[in-house]
């Protein structure tokens, strides 16, 4: 039997939280969790479903989301390293609480595909982008401060 790295990530997602899914935002839950994250599509380790966004262990219905805003960033790492940051794109999913779900995606493509992905589920989603203040354009990737 064969196993794909998504096969496998979603063998591991279960195992971890005792496959059982939680829903972030409570009395909006699936109805059939499994059903709808069997036919997900894996992106850089998020799973996008037909209802919802699924990561660590919990899980976003599309029905909740208020606003989704993409923006360049950089992750640097404690305690080791040169301070250099890996340039990554950040997709904030708001739901209407203070703490808005925050996903880490390398690739702009990704990004994009997230994106049109989420909004195609619920037209009523406001889309943001940053922009370049300087320029009025989309910057691609910040590029890591060299120290």
């Amino acid at each position: 039997m064969m196993f794909t790295y998504s096969d496998l990530k979603k063998f591991i997602d279960a195992i971890a939280c005792g496959h059982e899914w939680k829903c972030i935002v409570e009395g909006n839950e699936i109805e059939n969790v499994s059903k709808d994250r069997k036919h997900s599509v894996m992106i850089e380790g998020y799973d996008i479903s037909e209802k919802a966004v699924y990561f660590e262990g919990r899980y976003l219905p599309f029905s909740q989301i208020k606003s989704v805003r993409s923006q360049p960033s950089a992750i640097r790492f404690r305690g080791g390293g040169c301070g250099i940051g890996i340039p990554v794109f950040k997709i904030r999913l708001d739901y209407g609480t203070g703490k808005p779900v925050v996903l880490v995606v390398e690739d702009q493509d990704n990004v994009d595909k997230i994106i049109r992905m989420i909004c195609a589920r619920n037209r009523d989603i406001a889309v943001e982008y940053y922009v370049d203040p300087h320029t009025g354009l989309r910057p691609e990737k910040i590029s890591p401060p060299l120290y």
